[in-house]
């Protein structure tokens, strides 16, 4: 996975990577038809072998298309879900990949100080030591709209990695599964812990 990082050149890197499990797919959302394409093909391969997939095909569609809706906004330009499977829960966990550019006027460090002052009551803020370096890490949780509409308690987890020159990524994590956040906790700070910038 890359996506490109605006801003000026120098300094700056020209994109970056991380590592997702295998069984999640990407979902662009900069461009109309680009995310249209890839919520096709994910549910394609969801309902691949199915005796009703030409009835799921739409369903599946607009499951995706929901869920990659909820979790998008002005920054965002790609969103991983994992791929659903029979018997699983539906849409266990997500990531939502903003990227930032720099403002005229950043201060080093102003971003990170203000990321890690929004944790807000219940939440919690704190650098965490990752193999890519230390990162500032929030945690929360929010009301979020569920398959149906209906909302239900969510925990996320964002993770703040400033860009070299100026403004920063966002990986923000997502989980209705509450029972499931420690081992979630673990692969979403696994998955942060993979970034990396590409020269």
């Amino acid at each position: 996975m890359t996506a490109g990082v605006p801003g000026a050149v120098g300094v700056r890197p020209r994109d970056f990577t991380f590592a997702v499990p295998g069984d999640w797919v990407r979902i662009r959302v900069l461009d109309d038809a680009e995310r249209d394409a890839d919520i096709r093909r994910t549910a394609r391969a969801v309902i691949r072998g199915r005796p009703d997939r030409d009835r799921l095909m739409p369903q599946v569609a607009r499951v995706l298309h929901d869920a990659v809706a909820a979790r998008v906004d002005s920054r965002t330009v790609e969103v991983h879900l994992p791929v659903l499977q029979e018997g699983a829960p539906p849409l266990a966990c997500a990531l939502a990949v903003g990227v930032v550019p720099p403002a005229a006027g950043d201060r080093p460090g102003a971003h990170e100080a203000a990321f890690l002052a929004a944790a807000g009551p219940g939440g919690s803020a704190d650098v965490v030591e990752l193999p890519c370096g230390p990162v500032a890490r929030l945690r929360r949780r929010v009301l979020a709209p569920a398959p149906g509409g209906r909302p239900v308690q969510t925990a996320v987890a964002q993770y703040h990695h400033p860009v070299p020159g100026g403004g920063f990524v966002l990986l923000s994590f997502s989980t209705p599964l509450l029972e499931l956040l420690d081992p979630l906790t673990a692969l979403f700070d696994a998955v942060a812990g993979s970034f990396r910038w590409l020269p």
